[in-house]
């Protein structure tokens, strides 16, 4: 499971769960086993960080990028399962 950090303050778990929540989510649910959610607390604001940091490929569809494809219609979707890769 991953390894949650509060800085600057103390949350309820209920609070945390939604933050792990949030992340999941965002950034899918096959999240690394040894990721480090670092959640910083600054008055009214929150900040998380991510140990290690996530780096995502960005799919291009027709006009416009994504960070993610699940966020992209089916096809679309059927247009990058189709892609054709070049080698450089």
């Amino acid at each position: 499971m991953f390894k949650i950090t509060v800085v600057g303050g103390s949350l309820s778990q209920e609070e945390i769960n939604q933050y792990i929540y949030y992340t999941k989510k965002r950034y899918g649910t096959a999240l690394p086993d040894e990721l480090e959610i670092i959640i910083e607390i600054d008055g009214e604001y929150v900040n998380l960080r991510y140990d290690p940091p996530f780096t995502f490929p960005a799919y291009r569809g027709t006009d416009y990028l994504v960070n993610n494809a699940e966020k992209l219609n089916t096809s679309k979707l059927a247009e990058l399962r189709d892609k054709v890769t070049h080698s450089i």
